[in-house]
């Protein structure tokens, strides 16, 4: 039983993870990462069709891309890669919409995650009597 309980408090730390970082939301489900699957008259429609942006700075940085970009339109959600200058692009067209105005997010680090995930597999759970 004790197994068990452990099991499912790992599991809301994983899916929590999933949520903090946008990798997951309850309303579009999983997060794309690219456009590749769609042709430019969709890209544009897409981007008309944004409802937010969010970004926060990447814990682990890989290539140049030190930024993720959550992209919420009507239909999907998108978690891209960023730059510096992407993110200060999408300041610019800010000004414009404020649809288009990136909100600087802060997720909990991974590492806090992996620690609270490592005290539960070795906290002691009590013995029956």
């Amino acid at each position: 039983m004790k197994g068990f309980v452990k099991f499912i408090l790992i599991t809301v730390v994983a899916f929590f993870a999933l949520i903090n970082y946008r990798l997951f939301s309850f309303e579009k489900g999983f997060s794309k990462t690219n456009f590749e699957d769609k042709s430019v008259m969709e890209v544009l429609e897409t981007v008309s069709n944004i409802e937010k942006v969010e970004y926060y700075k990447k814990t682990i940085k890989n290539d140049d891309s030190d930024y993720s970009v959550y992209i919420l339109t009507a239909d999907d959600a998108y978690l891209l890669d960023a730059t510096k200058d992407d993110i200060d692009g999408f300041k610019i067209l800010g000004v414009f919409s404020d649809k288009l105005n990136p909100e600087k997010i802060s997720p909990i680090p991974f590492y806090v995650e992996i620690i609270i995930g490592i005290i539960i597999l070795f906290i002691p759970a009590p013995k029956k009597r």
